[in-house]
């Protein structure tokens, strides 16, 4: 294999996988909740100034108030049944009939703000992001995406917004954002307003579009409000209704203040309150387990699903309870509560499974008792929180646990090239693992930037990953037993090793390298991501001494292992190697299968055995099948070689 085709493999491997993330989910363009959301907020905040007195005042838009109302209704239809979906059509038609007869603006806004509450407390919609939106380079985005029509100041007086039909919105209009809630915003730059210049902007990551959107809800208060709404927090107010990020995110000015009344405080401190929430989210004290939130509404969702006898959709739901919920706060619950977390993921392997074999009965069951688990865990994080020495084991069982692994494979090549004589080949293994770090913090950079990467994208990756690192270490293993068994070293030296060597058994190493190093930094990755959001204010240090602590530890265990190695006759040195490849097969071989059963594209029947993590012992019948597979082709390898030999 030559240099260039390496490197183009070492390119082309990675981004075959990366095409297991969507760059961006389409699924906000077919999701009927959104796009219901989406049409509430339009016609609560374009209606009031198309009617006055009941008479017409804007034929144009009015007309597509009308049309929108009717849209209303249609996405309702297409919702899942829910026991107050009558209910909701009623309102819906309210809203219908009251366009028809040109009441007034205030009255349809209230009527369409009603209409939303009710349905995202109904269907479970989230309506906040996992964690606070990095604003860093925010204004920028805008600039560059928004300022052309809305105006760099967020006026609507942008360059291209003369003679624009409907104009581009003026974002200090508080006429017009009164309503408007930051994940209005959101879903507007998600979706884009069909018919108008407004185009869909899912080609930024999920995140931008949160800042943006969290940025232009700042622009209709003044520094005065914002000043008063802090002065107003600190005494205590609504202090009850902001306690979680999805609160303020789905708030308009308009529930805050309804929120104050029911109070008994004057209206105009919710508006306030909510002003200075949004310039300064950091104030509110975010639960650190959204991820919690999010498995316990797409169980409910699952179960609807399910009653309805969509047994896809059921199972693609609870798959997303696991991988886009539950799964970002294990790093921090086995921490302090390891039984717990174990509990928790059988019963939502249990969960899954029902999804498709089992009766809506039994899911029913199996959901009011994961519910009541997570909310044991909620409990059990928010007394315990992400400490500092919390945040430092978590930090470190993390890295030593993913690092242990590539070490090991590293270790026991390098090794296997001082034996052979071979120091100048040690450049081919550095390429492959240090090609594998830097592709790991591009990976961080990409996931925090750009994509979001899905809870079964992740899983897929790692899984395939982790069943090719098996194969080609079987492989390797091979080769190394067959070392062993040369009656002449020397001649074996000059000849067969040198001329293994000049082939693509080099290249071949250096992969090993690189997939080994690479698929315990994307998981490593991914994990610290969802980590860094919980730990404790002050925290921090703790867990970035965590990472130093493992590191080192690792370097540790590389020299001894390194170390031991070499001091070996170079006989049981081959035969040790090989052995340690394949047991290390053998694990990968369990790790892989068990992340594509959390993606769910290999089924799990579960079986009373030992859980061993760390030697990727899964109580599976998949798992554990497939890893004797491996350890009968294995033993059989070494027992044909010997015989050869």
């Amino acid at each position: 294999m030559s240099r260039s085709s390496y490197f183009r493999n070492l390119i082309a491997a990675p981004l075959i996988l990366m095409f297991c993330w969507p760059a961006v989910s389409q699924a906000a363009a077919d999701d009927p909740s959104q796009r219901l959301l989406q049409m509430l907020d339009y016609v609560g905040v374009d209606y009031p100034p198309t009617v006055e007195n009941g008479q017409v005042v804007d034929p144009v838009e009015y007309a597509e108030m009308e049309e929108f109302s009717g849209e209303i209704i249609n996405l309702l239809r297409k919702m899942p049944e829910r026991e107050g979906k009558p209910v909701l059509l009623a309102n819906a038609a309210q809203i219908q009939a009251g366009i028809a007869e040109r009441v007034g603006g205030q009255d349809i806004s209230r009527l369409t703000q009603a209409l939303k509450e009710v349905l995202i407390s109904n269907y479970n919609i989230v309506v906040g992001p996992k964690q606070l939106p990095n604003m860093a380079g925010v204004q920028a985005l805008y600039e560059s995406h928004c300022a052309s029509c809305h105006g760099i100041m967020g006026y609507g007086d942008g360059p291209l917004a003369k003679g624009m039909e409907p104009p581009p919105g003026d974002f200090h209009d508080m006429s017009r954002q009164y309503t408007r809630s930051i994940y209005d915003l959101y879903n507007t730059i998600t979706l884009g307003v069909p018919e108008t210049p407004m185009a869909s902007y899912t080609h930024l990551s999920d995140e931008q579009r949160w800042a943006l959107a969290m940025m232009l809800s700042r622009y209709s208060v003044s520094d005065e409000q914002v000043t008063r709404g802090k002065t107003l927090w600190q005494q205590g107010v609504l202090r009850n209704h902001f306690n979680e990020l999805p609160n303020l995110t789905g708030t308009s000015y308009a529930m805050a203040d309804e929120w104050a009344q029911i109070d008994g405080l004057a209206s105009v401190k919710g508006s306030a309150v909510l002003a200075y929430l949004r310039n300064h989210p950091e104030e509110l004290e975010i639960s650190n387990h959204a991820a919690l939130d999010t498995s316990i509404a797409m169980l409910a969702t699952s179960v609807e699903y399910a009653r309805e006898g969509d047994r896809k959709a059921a199972h693609s739901a609870a798959l997303s309870a696991y991988l886009d919920g539950f799964e970002l706060a294990e790093p921090s619950l086995v921490v302090v509560d390891k039984q717990l977390k174990l509990a928790i993921e059988k019963e939502m392997i249990n969960f899954r499974e029902t999804t498709r074999h089992g009766s809506v009965e039994q899911l029913e069951a199996i959901q009011e008792s994961l519910v009541d688990l997570l909310n044991e865990a909620k409990q059990t994080l928010n007394t315990t929180g992400m400490s500092s020495g919390a945040a430092f084991m978590g930090s470190f069982i993390i890295l030593l646990r993913e690092g242990v692994e590539a070490i090991l494979v590293l270790a026991a090549i390098m090794a296997a090239l001082i034996k052979t004589g071979r120091r100048e080949a040690m450049k081919y293994i550095h390429i492959g693992w240090i090609s594998a770090v830097v592709l790991g913090v591009i990976t961080w950079w990409v996931a925090d930037n750009l994509i979001q990467v899905s809870g079964a994208s992740r899983e897929v990756t790692e899984g395939f990953a982790a069943l090719l690192a098996a194969a080609i270490l079987v492989y390797v293993g091979f080769w190394l037993h067959n070392a062993s068994h040369s009656k002449r070293w020397k001649k074996f030296v000059e000849h067969k090793v040198d001329s293994a060597m000049e082939g693509g058994t080099l290249w071949v190493l250096a992969t090993v390298a690189f997939i080994a190093v690479y698929r315990e930094m994307f998981e490593t990755v991914l994990f610290y991501q969802a980590m860094w959001v919980q730990i404790d204010s002050g925290s921090e240090r703790s867990f970035l001494l965590g990472i130093i602590a493992a590191l080192a530890l690792l370097v540790v265990i590389s020299v001894l292992v390194y170390k031991v190695g070499v001091k070996l006759p170079i006989r049981q040195f081959f035969q040790v190697n090989a052995i340690l490849l394949f047991l290390l097969a053998v694990i990968f071989t369990g790790q892989g299968i068990a992340a594509l059963q959390e993606a769910g594209l290999v089924s799990t029947s579960l079986l009373n055995f030992p859980r061993i993590e760390l030697l990727g012992v899964y109580p599976t019948a998949q798992s554990l099948g497939l890893q004797l597979l491996v350890l009968i082709l294995g033993a059989g390898l070494l027992m044909y070689q010997k015989k050869a030999n």
